[in-house]
């Protein structure tokens, strides 16, 4: 199977960049156009939602174009023994942000804030722009790997990874040490919304204030020693505990709100940001020639409708040409380039899969009624109340009605009912609410009863007598005589 003349196929020395996600391989459209070919790893694109999620992001986001991200042009897919999927983006030669944390740990930490706070609030105000796009939406993969620098301007890919990487249900820890994607620990599920945007960009603000890549050992949750171990401004500092959501309380959830807290921690502290210099980290601009395997005649990778006079093609050709399109990229592992074609799936084709998602639940369901006993909240009017106390023995009442003595199992009517236990000292009043088939516990501690100290439904133990006895009592001790006692 060949492709058609007008597709270029690239070659291994093309590959630009790898990283946990996969290869990220240059290729060109029919029109001679460069674009970045993200090539996912295998495991990734086995998991049976991973593509539809990205498809739905991609559909999402389709009208975003903004100049702080690479454009997503398209989701393909790599025939092979193992499915694989590949992202494809504009073009952009630059250098990656972990190239540029690789020299500044050359040549040691920086020594002022300046050129890190210039690309964190280039970063934030990115992130912000994307999150107002779409407020469901978020990156979900934000690090060095998908940061390029070119002319001095911040440019983020791969914005359509956040809900498929959800997809992969992987763990915090795996998540960072295989993808490089900061996650915190959590006890269900991760959620990649906009708070882990946050945290995310967090991160790489702690690799540049550090001058380094982040360690294996230095995920999320494990941060603290080494911010702590930096010397910067305490209203800096305070910023990066809140980006990072090691204050809970007072934790940024969005990136326009991380980026007016960096503003006013910036004049507090009285530092500037400053544009940074890339040849003064020894970091040159990188293109294909720079990125190549070596091979003695690698060349710097031209657009063919620049080399032959003509005016350079709409961003927009891409996607009219998108039905008849097809891509020719280097697959690591393989000796002839594999074609690849648009999966988007039609809308026809959706409506099957939502129809037979719906029809199992339905079987499903009507299966599982045959079996599984009918919850008897359904029918029941009632809720259980258990009332226990400390001391046991108290006497209570349920709206007014003596219910015995604790501890006691009642069986009340839905609704809200008034508890009332008498014991030592005032008696103790509660109102409890109680719904149909609930099961509701109540512990009530009561003052411990002393000697003399009884409920005050009780009759005196010294009562006074009533005044006919005391009529009667009188005449006999009237008649009592004295006798007087011999010296």
């Amino acid at each position: 199977m060949q492709g058609s003349p007008s597709t270029k196929a690239a070659s291994p020395e093309e590959v630009l960049f790898r990283d946990g996600f996969g290869d990220r391989v240059l290729v060109r459209d029919d029109a001679g156009m460069p674009l970045e070919s993200l090539l996912l790893r295998a495991d990734l694109s086995a998991v049976p939602s991973f593509e539809f999620a990205l498809n739905e992001r991609m559909k999402q986001l389709e009208g975003f174009d903004h100049p702080s991200f690479l454009r997503v042009r398209g989701v393909v897919r790599a025939p092979g023994p193992l499915p694989r999927v590949s992202i494809l983006s504009d073009y952009l030669p630059g250098v990656r942000l972990t190239e540029v944390l690789t020299a500044m740990e050359h040549q040691g930490a920086p020594r002022v804030a300046g050129a890190p706070l210039f690309l964190i609030q280039e970063i934030l105000a990115a992130v912000a722009a994307l999150h107002r796009e779409n407020g469901d939406v978020s990156h979900g993969a934000l690090a060095p790997d998908r940061v390029v620098i070119a002319d001095g301007k911040v440019r983020i890919t791969d914005y359509i990874l956040g809900s498929a990487l959800q997809q992969a249900r992987f763990s915090s820890e795996r998540y960072w040490k295989e993808l490089r994607v900061a996650v915190p620990a959590s006890a269900g599920a991760a959620r990649f919304d906009k708070r882990l945007d946050v945290a995310q960009v967090g991160t790489i603000a702690l690799a540049l204030f550090a001058g380094r890549s982040l360690r294996d050992d230095e995920a999320m949750g494990g941060l603290e020693p080494l911010l702590m171990s930096l010397a910067l401004a305490q209203p800096l500092q305070t910023w990066l505990l809140r980006t990072l959501h090691m204050d809970p309380r007072r934790a940024y959830v969005s990136a326009a709100e991380a980026g007016a807290g960096l503003e006013a921690a910036m004049a507090e502290a009285g530092v500037t940001p400053s544009p940074l210099e890339l040849r003064a980290l020894g970091v040159r601009r990188v293109t294909a020639a720079a990125t190549a395997r070596p091979s003695g005649k690698a060349a710097a990778i031209v657009p063919a409708n620049k080399a032959d006079g003509r005016q350079p093609a709409k961003q927009d050709r891409w996607r009219q040409n998108t039905a008849a399109h097809t891509q020719t990229m280097y697959v690591p592992g393989t000796s002839v380039p594999a074609f690849v074609i648009p999966t988007r799936f039609s809308k026809a084709m959706k409506s099957v899969v939502t129809l037979g998602v719906v029809g199992a639940a339905i079987a499903v369901a009507f299966t599982g009624a045959q079996y599984v006993p009918v919850p008897a909240s359904m029918f029941t009017r009632t809720g259980t109340l258990v009332i226990e106390s400390k001391p046991q023995g108290v006497p209570l009442t349920v709206d007014g009605e003596p219910q015995g003595v604790t501890p006691v199992t009642l069986q009340l009517q839905s609704g809200r009912h008034e508890v009332e236990l008498h014991g030592g000292g005032k008696p103790r009043i509660f109102n409890v609410f109680v719904s149909r088939g609930a099961h509701i516990s109540q512990f009530i501690e009561m003052p411990a009863r002393g000697r003399d100290s009884q409920p005050s439904t009780r009759a005196p133990v010294f009562a006074e007598p009533a005044p006919a006895e005391l009529t009667a009592v009188e005449p006999a001790a009237a008649a009592v005589e004295t006798v007087p006692v011999a010296p």
